[in-house]
C-alpha cells in the first residue's frame, strides 16, 4: 500500500479494510478482482502461466488517475473498465500483445482508442508481455464511473448493497455481438459487390437479355434496389400489367 494510501486508511478506517488488496498475482491459476472494490492509487497485477483479470466496472474511484503495473509471462492481464473511464498505456510485448498491439515485438504508448477520449478518470497501464498479453476492454453495459469523495465512497458502502457482478455475462454477450455485427458488415459489402457486378453486367447486355435477367433475379429473391441499371432505366412494377416492366416494356414480353 502506498504511503497517501496508508495515510489515508488511519483517517478512515472503513475505506482502508475496503482497500487492502493492490497485489494481484495469478501462477498458474487466476488471480481477478470483480465486484465492488476501491481501488488504490496504485495496483500490481501479475500473470504467469495464468491469468489475472481486474474488473472496475462497479469500482468505487477515490482518484483520478490509476496505475497499473501488469506484467504477463504465458499468461494474461485484461482490466475491463466502464465506459467513460480514459485508458492510457505504455509497456512492451515481446512475442505478445501489450494494450492495443503486439507481435515479435511491440511497444504500446498513449491512449487505447477503444476507451474514452476525455474522462475525469485515468487508469495507466505500464509493464511487460512475454508470450503473453496485456490488454484493457470497455465493459458498455457497466454505468459510468463517477469520481468520488471518501466520505461518499463510505457511505455507498456501508449503506448501499453490493450488486453482484454482472460483468462475465455482459462481456460475453458484448463478443457475440459484436462478432454478429462484423458478420452483417461483411454480408452488407459482399451484396454490394455483387450487386454492382450485376449492374455492370447489365449495362452491356441487350434490353431484352436485361429484362430477363431481371425478372429471373426476382423471381429468386433479389432486392430490386440491386438491379438499378442507370443506361436502360430502373426495373419497376406495372400494376395495370402485374409484370414487372423496363423501359415501358413488360418482362414476360421481352422474354
Amino acid at each position: 500500500m502506498s504511503t497517501s494510501a496508508l495515510l489515508d486508511s488511519a483517517r478512515s478506517p472503513t475505506l482502508g479494510l475496503v482497500m487492502s488488496n493492490s497485489s494481484f498475482f495469478g501462477f498458474l491459476r487466476g488471480a481477478d478482482q470483480y465486484g465492488r472494490w476501491v481501488p488504490q492509487q496504485v495496483v500490481s497485477a501479475k500473470a504467469i502461466a495464468g491469468g489475472s483479470t481486474l474488473d472496475f466496472s462497479q469500482a468505487l474511484f477515490v482518484y483520478p488517475v490509476i496505475t497499473v503495473h501488469a506484467h504477463a509471462f504465458w499468461g494474461g492481464v485484461t482490466l475491463v473498465v466502464p465506459p467513460n473511464v480514459r485508458v492510457e498505456q505504455d509497456g512492451r510485448a515481446l512475442l505478445g500483445g501489450f494494450g492495443a498491439g503486439g507481435g515479435v515485438y511491440h511497444r504500446g504508448h498513449g491512449a487505447m482508442p477503444t476507451t474514452a477520449s476525455n474522462s475525469e478518470i485515468t487508469i495507466k497501464i505500464e509493464g511487460t508481455a512475454v508470450m503473453g498479453a496485456v490488454t484493457a476492454a470497455v465493459n458498455r453495459k457497466a454505468s459510468p464511473a463517477q469520481l468520488l469523495s471518501w466520505q461518499e465512497a463510505i457511505r455507498i458502502i456501508q449503506e448501499d448493497p453490493a450488486p453482484a457482478s454482472t460483468t462475465r455475462e455482459d462481456m460475453k454477450q458484448q463478443i457475440i455481438r459484436e462478432a454478429l455485427s462484423q458478420r452483417s458488415a461483411r454480408e452488407d459489402m459482399r451484396q454490394q459487390m455483387i450487386s454492382a457486378a450485376l449492374s455492370q453486367r447489365l449495362a452491356s447486355a441487350p434490353p431484352a437479355a436485361a429484362a430477363a435477367i431481371q425478372h429471373v433475379l426476382l423471381q429468386q429473391g433479389a432486392n430490386a434496389t440491386f438491379l438499378q441499371n442507370p443506361q436502360q432505366g430502373v426495373l419497376v412494377s406495372a400494376p395495370e400489367l402485374g409484370h414487372p416492366v423496363v423501359e415501358g416494356v413488360p418482362v414476360e414480353v421481352c422474354q
